[in-house]
């Protein structure tokens, strides 16, 4: 099973092969703010720290919605991201 570490927490769960980071988190109570789950108002966007390659493809909705935020290579939308390996995972201070 991939394992999440979500950093700065420094918590890592196993994870069934093509969960979101999202529900990675809401299953093992960690905070990710999120208001719509389709890739599109960007409030869940994390950074990856590790792992990039173990995540699934971009889709136009996640691309669309990370360019209009200004964000980089390393930055992901966690209610589309599955998990097919092991990610370490920056998410934002509350």
């Amino acid at each position: 099973m991939p394992k999440v570490t979500f950093m700065p927490l420094g918590q890592s769960f196993e994870v069934d092969d093509g969960t979101t980071i999202l529900v990675a988190a809401i299953r093992n109570g960690v905070k990710l703010r999120h208001d719509c789950t389709e890739a599109i108002c960007g409030t869940d966007k994390v950074k990856i720290l590790a792992g990039q390659n173990n995540l699934s493809p971009m889709d136009d909705n996640e691309e669309l919605t990370l360019s209009m935020l200004e964000s980089d290579d390393a930055d992901r939308l966690g209610c589309v991201a599955k998990v097919l390996g092991d990610v370490i995972v920056e998410i934002p201070a509350e």
